[in-house]
């Protein structure tokens, strides 16, 4: 039987998913295809592909305000219309997303690694998640993740090798390089491509 901690929880939860549900189709700019950046950092690499790549529609998440403002000062400074930013926790976007946005391509750089054994269940890309992702992205969409943790890197190929919605492709080029605020810290870096099936 549930706890009232645990209810008072999952209601907080499905309160924030329709609010977002409600704000999303203005905030995504309408129906149709999007590219999204989970975790968005200080904006610098969505920033760089949106100015790369002035046709598509993107949009990056993040929980940090802070943060999100510096994205958005740098969208304004470069005049990037397709770009945009917004406060957003990643599976409850995804729970919110309108069935008319489809999600071509996904971005996931240098996300917490929850290094400690007892953290791993706080890593986005698990098969829930995985399921989650499948429901918003048409088949072909193509999801990257970079990290520079290797048990973090080793968890999600495996994660990605036995969903039945995705599958891993070996040997894809990374599909934009730009910097990011992270990866500038960082030494190593491992990634992986996967598309939808």
């Amino acid at each position: 039987m549930p706890t009232m901690g645990r209810e008072w929880a999952e209601a907080r939860r499905a309160a924030r998913v329709e609010a977002l549900r409600a704000r999303l189709p203005a905030e995504l700019g309408g129906p149709g295809e999007l590219t999204l950046e989970i975790g968005c950092g200080h904006g610098h690499w969505l920033v760089a592909y949106g100015a790369a790549h002035p046709g598509e529609r993107c949009r990056g998440i993040d929980l940090l305000g802070e943060r999100l403002a510096k994205c958005e000062a740098k969208r304004a400074r470069r005049g990037l219309a397709n770009v945009g930013f917004l406060k957003a926790e990643a599976a409850e976007l995804l729970d919110a997303l309108p069935a008319d946005i489809r999600l071509a391509k996904v971005f996931i750089l240098y996300p917490d690694p929850w290094p400690k054994k007892r953290q791993n269940w706080k890593r986005f890309l698990q098969a829930a998640n995985l399921d989650r992702l499948a429901r918003a992205c048409p088949r072909g969409a193509r999801l990257a993740f970079r990290t520079d943790h290797a048990d973090y890197h080793a968890a999600a190929g495996e994660a990605l090798a036995a969903h039945p919605d995705w599958r891993v492709l070996p040997g894809e080029p990374w599909p934009f390089e730009a910097p990011t605020f992270f990866q500038d810290l960082l030494r190593d870096r491992r990634d992986w491509v996967a598309e939808r099936r």
